[in-house]
């Protein structure tokens, strides 16, 4: 007797449910990539529950006649493939024939649709897999698919569905996506009758990404454009000053399909190179057009991932694009003022000496001629400097809005704590490139990047005020705007009363946009923005943030930027006051992010350098 058997048909679509319906956003991908191949104008998309209860897809495509409306329920049945030679040239999104029966199978589905305004619109309903009777109803051209009780007769999956608020952030990332992919497609999300996303799909890349992300990211992209005899490279990238905590702003559309390409996303970010701060990525959009027989999207369920046959090529191409772009522009972003809370300088600053010899500090300075100023990124390789050239040359005196205060001994809040080897006493001779420091002491010499030394102060002195109990809100006169994807304004609405417990209130002020009415008196305004971006990720991510882990990248992110930058000359009492302060730390080795602040030459290597010793 077998043991083998043909699985029944109903039970063949829960198994490849299981492949293409993870949740209620990936029922909103088939559906709405159906009707972009109906070569729709517009598409809209009503949620209740988060789609758990109700999706509607509503479009103004080709619709189906009546025979092919029926047959679109078979497993199998698809009009996107003919032969097999139309396996290596696929244009269109959906092509596998699996997605209505395979929904179908874990909800009760309805289907209007009419391929022409004078006929009756065929009706199907579908209950678990199995048909019911079709009546015909007027409508005009185009498609209705209803889906109901999604996974009502699988529990299992159900029951592994997050929260409504999370299951919409799925489904507006999806339709975020495609409205990006495309823009000449008028896109509407709803959920509930509230109006969570709209496009005006007039085919403008950036009109959609403004509808998506919000004016303050739009107006910072930048447009990207490069082809060879393969491929076509277009799309807008963000300035560095425009960055996320995570890959997921990086859109890379390929045909006009959204597809993740780890080799390709790491090709955009090898090429920022040094421009992107440490752990933050860009806001991008990449549209690469190249013919079908050059991919494969035939391997992955969702049809998420591809493989490319000149992969390298592609990537050469993508690197000049963004490259060639950024050359084209001064990538110069708005000075930073530290907080005159924490830092107060007590007199007018020098006049910056820009100079490449080692200097010498007690000597006077030799004034050179123009030279170019000095940047300095914090990126993956920490302290990289580039050349930036201004478009006007700059004052020959750093303006009070971005002076720098001199160095001098902070206010001592943070107590010194013995540490298992502590600093021996440093005595500052000179100063190479106005960026390290020489030093001197009894067991050789010291070298001191200056930046770090004061990073890890500031950070010290910065997390020690945030610790203390007696904090006071900081009210806003004029509030503060932010701009989110609709995915994220939903999640910092579930959010906004935990949020308001540290003293961030934040208002719905329409749409996406936030009002921020206050924030503790720690909080880094000049950085809020970034800050709030990272609190946004922390959500998704953990469902909660610790106040431990805000303060911590609080007082990481002012320290960086209060901290004094390379090319800074410093005099003999100004590094004199740098280096006790550093003796004052309680880990005076790394900077916050875990880099070096001195490096060590024993006079035992000295020698040994100099054949001394041997």
């Amino acid at each position: 007797m077998t043991t083998i058997q043909i699985l029944s048909d109903h039970l063949a679509n829960q198994i490849a449910a299981g492949e293409v319906v993870e949740r209620p956003a990936s029922v909103v991908k088939e559906l709405v990539e159906n009707a972009i191949d109906a070569h729709s104008t517009k598409i809209e998309v009503e949620l209740v529950e988060g789609g758990i209860a109700s999706i509607r897809v509503s479009d103004n495509g080709i619709g189906m006649s009546h025979e092919d409306a029926v047959m679109s329920f078979e497993r199998h049945a698809t009009s996107k493939i003919k032969s097999e030679r139309d396996l290596y040239a696929i244009r269109s999104l959906g092509f596998r024939g699996e997605a209505l029966p395979s929904i179908a199978s874990v909800s009760r589905v309805e289907l209007v649709t009419a391929s022409d305004d004078l006929a009756l619109a065929t009706t199907i309903k579908i209950d678990g897999g199995t048909k019911q009777e079709t009546t015909p109803v007027s409508r005009t051209k185009g498609t209705d698919v209803i889906v109901r009780d999604l996974f009502y007769n699988t529990p299992a999956r159900l029951k592994y569905l997050k929260t409504i608020s999370t299951e919409i952030s799925h489904v507006a990332d999806v339709i975020g996506r495609l409205a990006l992919a495309h823009p000449e497609i008028a896109f509407h999300l709803q959920h509930q009758g509230r109006e969570l996303f709209r496009s005006n799909g007039d085919g403008k890349l950036l009109h959609a990404i403004l509808a998506l992300y919000g004016k303050q990211v739009a107006s910072q992209m930048v447009s990207i454009k490069e082809e060879d005899n393969d491929f076509k490279v277009s799309g807008f990238i963000g300035k560095p000053e425009v960055t996320r905590a995570s890959r997921k702003a990086i859109t890379i559309l390929l045909n006009g399909r959204y597809v993740r390409s780890i080799p390709l996303t790491n090709t955009l970010l090898s090429a920022y190179g040094t421009l992107l701060p440490i752990g933050r990525y860009p806001i991008s959009v990449l549209q690469i057009e190249m013919d079908p027989k050059l991919v494969d999207v035939n391997v992955h369920p969702a049809k998420l991932e591809v493989r490319l046959s000149k992969e390298k090529e592609l990537a050469q191409l993508i690197s000049h694009a963004v490259k060639s772009a950024f050359q084209q522009k001064t990538l110069i972003p708005k000075a930073f003022q530290p907080s005159q809370e924490f830092i107060k300088p007590k007199s007018k600053v020098e006049q910056l000496k820009l100079t490449e010899e080692l200097s010498y500090p007690h000597l006077e300075q030799q004034k050179k001629p123009d030279t170019p100023i000095v940047r300095e990124t914090h990126s993956r390789n920490f302290m990289e400097k580039e050349e930036v050239v201004f478009d006007d040359p700059p004052a020959s005196v750093i303006p009070a809005e971005v002076s720098l205060p001199e160095i001098e001994p902070l206010n001592r809040e943070v107590q010194k704590i013995s540490t298992h080897v502590p600093l021996p006493q440093l005595l500052p001779l000179a100063q190479v490139h106005g960026t390290y420091i020489i030093a001197q002491s009894a067991d050789g010499m010291y070298l001191i990047d200056q930046h770090a030394a004061q990073e890890r102060i500031y950070y010290e002195q910065f997390l020690a005020k945030m610790k203390k109990e007696d904090h006071h809100i900081q009210p806003l006169l004029v509030p503060l705007t932010i701009e989110c994807t609709s995915s994220d304004a939903l999640l910092l609405e579930n959010y906004i009363e935990s949020l308001k417990t540290w003293g961030l209130e934040l208002e719905p002020f329409g749409g996406n946009t936030f009002l921020i009415r206050s924030y503790p008196d720690w909080f880094p305004s000049v950085e809020v923005h970034h800050l709030l971006s990272e609190i946004i990720e922390w959500l998704r991510e953990n469902g909660h943030v610790k106040t431990t882990e805000l303060r911590d990248a609080s007082a990481k992110l002012m320290a960086c930027k209060a901290a004094i930058k390379a090319n800074r000359h410093l005099r003999v009492d100004e590094m004199e006051a740098l280096l006790r302060d550093l003796e004052t730390c309680e880990t005076p080795y790394t900077c916050p992010h875990g880099r070096p602040i001195l490096v060590h030459f024993t006079t035992y290597e000295l020698e040994k350098m100099f054949k001394r010793v041997m």
